[in-house]
């Protein structure tokens, strides 16, 4: 008997065939120094395809230098970067494997020391509390989030190229297609929620996913919409970044999107079951008691394109998760840093090593 038919079984995701519905979800790892993979990452990305899993997304890969919040995070925006990451395609595709490149701009969620000196930039001018991830002084004490710049008109038509750009590289170097990060409190995400967009432009207000939509747009030009995905969460992330209005969020966003062509999602979630989004998204006898239900849910209800779902899940529940419906494919993130032979375990019903801190401080 084959366990998990359902995850094992295959899936054309777009245009591309994937030999079954086991994602790995982007991971940020922070070993690539100077925005340059190393043989060390692309060791890291084919030990997992050669295992056997379906598709791999990137870590969060930086559009341009100004738009990095992470010291060790890799780039796509230089002929260099192109180079470097063609060794971890190549390998990945010598295993057996596909994987796309997540592009990123982190928005305010960043500081001078990650961007190259100069001020991160925001929809309006604001920065998250707390201190930035991963990132010391001297005397090994977290550094806070400071200012943002409030990116005008000009800028916000040149990140948009930036990330069409980004696009084209990325199919330079190999990678069979990217997921735009527009999810956990980044760039993408701040225009998307108006605790972060306060603009009375045609980028605000009504207009908050336009940017989202633009993006989209331009790197559809570049890669289709075959080989594009959009990864989305209304309320994880950047602690104190959730959407404030998510029943009114929620579909405006995936309209702008349908329409400037995307055709495939990335619902991102912490818990996958966890209730957090409005029952009132869903028609009248449709909503479930308690007045939540989990974003999956939500989005299928409302998505008419492919969906992947992600969010602690265990190999059963994602199994499970397939054999209902609700998602196209499952991602699997902390359990995949943890377990590079992740497949052959759940194939062969052995037990998963279990995550933990200490799997951040190396590539396995």
């Amino acid at each position: 008997m084959i366990l998990f038919p359902h995850l094992f079984s295959p899936l054309t995701l777009g245009e591309l065939p994937l030999r079954n519905r086991v994602v790995m979800a982007p991971c940020t790892r922070c070993f690539s120094p100077g925005f340059l993979p190393t043989a060390a990452v692309a060791a890291y990305y084919a030990r997992r395809a050669a295992d056997g899993v379906g598709l791999l997304i990137s870590e969060g890969t930086v559009i341009c230098e100004r738009g990095n919040g992470y010291n060790g995070a890799p780039g796509i925006w230089s002929p260099e970067q192109v180079g470097a990451w063609r060794p971890v395609t190549r390998a990945v595709h010598e295993a057996g494997g596909r994987i796309v490149c997540q592009l990123w701009h982190v928005g305010a969620v960043a500081h001078p020391l990650t961007t190259g000196g100069v001020l991160p930039e925001s929809p309006s001018g604001l920065h998250p509390a707390g201190n930035v991830s991963r990132l010391r002084d001297a005397q090994d004490q977290p550094i806070p989030f400071g200012p943002s710049e409030a990116m005008d008109g000009a800028r916000i038509q040149a990140v948009i190229a930036l990330f069409g750009q980004a696009a084209g590289r990325a199919l330079e170097a190999g990678f069979d297609g990217v997921e735009i990060h527009g999810a956990h409190g980044y760039l993408i995400d701040q225009f998307i929620n108006l605790k972060w967009n306060r603009r009375t432009d045609d980028w605000g207000g009504e207009n908050r996913c336009r940017f989202a939509a633009e993006v989209t747009r331009a790197v559809l030009a570049e890669c289709g919409a075959g080989r594009t995905l959009l990864r989305f969460s209304p309320g994880w992330g950047t602690p104190g970044s959730g959407w404030q209005q998510p029943a009114a969020t929620l579909p405006r966003l995936l309209d702008t999107l349908w329409e400037a062509g995307l055709r495939i999602l990335h619902a991102s979630h912490g818990d996958y079951d966890q209730p957090s989004l409005p029952a009132e998204l869903l028609p009248a006898g449709d909503q479930p008691a308690g007045g939540l239900l989990p974003l999956h849910q939500a989005t299928r209800a409302m998505w008419k394109g492919q969906l992947v779902g992600v969010g602690s899940l265990t190999p059963a529940r994602a199994e499970a998760a397939l054999a209902l419906g609700e998602v196209d494919a499952t991602a699997f993130g902390r359990a995949l840093i943890a377990n590079p032979d992740f497949v052959s375990r759940v194939r062969g019903g052995q037990e998963l090593r279990v995550y933990g801190p200490e799997c951040l401080t190396k590539l396995v």
